[in-house]
């Protein structure tokens, strides 16, 4: 059962009984006054959470007039009478798997009335990326076939939407591919997977903070080869326009480095530590993420990310009457780090999990109806619009929040 925390003592206490005072807008200006019991609970998913920098807005709906306080111990607040959202917001600090993790915190309620004398407003809480308003806009990972029906598969595709009505700078974006698969599930520990993401691929956008702007309705394009692929394959793509590709100067010289600007690598592993080339799986059996290394607040090198956020976990294997002990080594990524999340799988698989919080992605996307469906080459998951918002359709729900498998377009223009 999650533990309600305190506005009054130190945050840490009890029910917090918020006395809201609010005055009309009549000529005689009679004041109006309700007693609010404001509650508010932290994640119970996340070990040693607590509370700070707490403030609570209430705007009015009706006259967008907004109303911001900061919650030090008993507080009263005086508040019209009227329609509102609110939102309380803050920081909250927790362990992963020993390692002290601090993120926002925010708590929205939307359309509440005070019209009462007394009512009690109970908030639930929880952390959040830092910067929000990117989402994963299309995947494309199954490849393409050649017109000799040869697989074809240096021409994956990653778009990356600014969903939001503001400019967002993408300098520090970086995308993650999951470590585990969502068609084979295991029973993994430590248990991390309500608190943070398991990874074992990381490419991050360069800059400084402001090199790389992105519009509102406007997308990235992240390529694995940034070349006109049809010049060799007149089934693919041209992603000579890319904006960045992922390139692997490994010792094999298996990848191809062209004039599109790198990413920076961070990671890329498989789960017996080896290195190589990044290929996204072609199968669609992957979870993918974007997000940030730290807070806005704990700001992190990918040094010190490599060193802190290493995971180490056990796992039993069973194959018929053969039962085997497993371990492997990732790294972990805090779901709060996390701006957006889309996992992948097949349609028709007897075996499945969500590899991902369920917070951070309920649903799916798939690329392929079966484990090896031929008729994958081509296809992507594209994101839905929402001719009405005007905006991608984002709910953390990948089945409701995607169009799976239709013919990829690196230029698809969303309307």
């Amino acid at each position: 059962m999650k533990k309600i925390k305190t506005l009054a003592m130190a945050l840490f206490f009890g029910l917090a009984a918020i006395t809201v005072a609010s005055c009309s807008d009549d000529n005689d200006n009679t004041a109006q006054q309700s007693s609010i019991a404001l509650s508010y609970t932290l994640p119970d998913n996340y070990s040693k959470a607590t509370a700070t920098d707490l403030s609570v807005e209430f705007r009015n709906i009706n006259t967008g007039r907004k109303t911001a306080y900061e919650l030090k111990g008993d507080t009263t607040i005086q508040v019209e009478y009227g329609l509102y959202d609110i939102e309380l917001s803050g920081h909250i600090t927790y362990q992963v798997n020993g390692q002290e993790v601090t993120s926002r915190l925010r708590a929205t309620q939307n359309n509440v009335s005070i019209a009462t004398n007394s009512q009690a407003i109970a908030l639930k809480a929880d952390a959040v990326s830092a910067k929000e308003g990117f989402v994963i806009a299309e995947i494309a990972v199954s490849g393409t076939l050649t017109p000799d029906g040869d697989t074809y598969e240096s021409d994956k595709y990653f778009r990356i939407y600014n969903n939001s009505n503001d400019t967002l700078y993408a300098d520090g974006l970086t995308i993650f591919e999951s470590a585990f698969s969502n068609d084979d599930p295991e029973d993994y520990q430590p248990n991390l997977r309500d608190s943070a993401f398991t990874v074992n691929v990381a490419y991050m956008i360069p800059g400084s903070g402001r090199e790389h702007p992105v519009a509102p309705g406007k997308s990235l394009l992240l390529v694995d080869v940034g070349m006109d692929h049809t010049k060799t394959n007149a089934n693919s793509y041209d992603l000579s326009k890319a904006d960045f590709e992922w390139f692997d100067d490994s010792e094999d010289g298996e990848d191809i480095d062209t004039d599109v600007p790198n990413l920076i690598k961070i990671i890329t592993t498989d789960e017996y530590g080896e290195l190589g080339p990044w290929a996204p799986h072609s199968r669609g059996v992957k979870t993918y993420a974007i997000g940030y290394l730290g807070d806005e607040n704990a700001k992190m090198t990918t040094n010190e990310f490599l060193e802190k956020y290493k995971y180490t976990y056990t796992y039993t294997y069973s194959y018929g009457e053969y039962v085997f002990d497993m371990d492997g080594t990732a790294y972990m990524v805090p779901n709060s780090w996390i701006a957006d999340c889309v996992n992948m799988h097949p349609v028709h698989m007897e075996q499945s999990w969500l590899c991902a919080s369920s917070s951070l992605d309920a649903g799916y996307a798939y690329n392929s109806l079966q484990e090896n469906d031929e008729n994958r080459y081509g296809m992507v998951a594209r994101r839905k619009w929402d001719s009405t918002a005007k905006k991608l359709v984002d709910t953390n729900n990948s089945t409701n929040d995607f169009d799976s498998m239709v013919k990829g377009n690196p230029y698809y223009i969303f309307k």
